[in-house]
């Protein structure tokens, strides 16, 4: 992994090339897309950080796959990112800059933790309920977090919200340690 100022400076100038394009949320986007894209598929992390293999080859498999998907001015920054020989960093580059443009939004980002996978529709609602309480924008991703039990606890802009088993049992033991006193 590449130093922590490296990342981040990747992440600024590409948020900057966001903001200066008026594309913060398309790039926002894309690079959440990107990050998942690559922490499912190692194989592809390897090969474009694989210095033995020509740079040539590394571009055009990148064109070859991307090209028709994704902005042109992201493809750049994956092939100079390939150029430079920082792509086992990219998806703490992609983080970092994921991050950054939600501030530039003015989202948070929050965790949902879940015994199962909760779908999109759902988050939403959660999302906009969280929004209503904290008044602040929010973006949840969903952790599976088996020693919940049931339920589920959201954190999120320093706030924690535990509507699990595992919470409610806590919250038992305390208040039963309390009245002991």
């Amino acid at each position: 992994m590449i130093k922590q100022t490296l990342i981040n400076n990747w992440a600024s100038a590409i948020c900057e090339l966001a903001k200066e394009e008026n594309k913060v949320e398309s790039f926002t986007q894309t690079l959440e897309d990107l990050k998942k894209v690559f922490e499912t598929n190692q194989e592809a992390v390897e090969f474009l950080s694989n210095k033995f293999i020509p740079l040539e080859k590394r571009i055009n498999f990148i064109d070859n796959i991307f090209k028709k998907e994704i902005d042109q001015l992201v493809l750049n920054s994956l092939k100079l990112i390939v150029e430079r020989e920082y792509f086992s960093s990219v998806n703490y580059i992609f983080e970092a800059a994921i991050k950054k443009l939600w501030e530039s939004l003015e989202i948070k980002k929050g965790i949902i933790y879940s015994t199962i996978e909760i779908d999109k529709k759902t988050i939403s609602t959660i999302e906009e309920k969280i929004h209503k309480k904290i008044c602040q924008k929010i973006k949840l991703e969903n952790k599976i977090d088996s020693s919940l039990i049931a339920g589920i606890r959201i954190e999120v802009a320093n706030n924690v919200f535990d509507y699990s088993l595992k919470g409610k049992v806590e919250d038992m033991k305390n208040m039963i340690l309390e009245n002991r006193k």
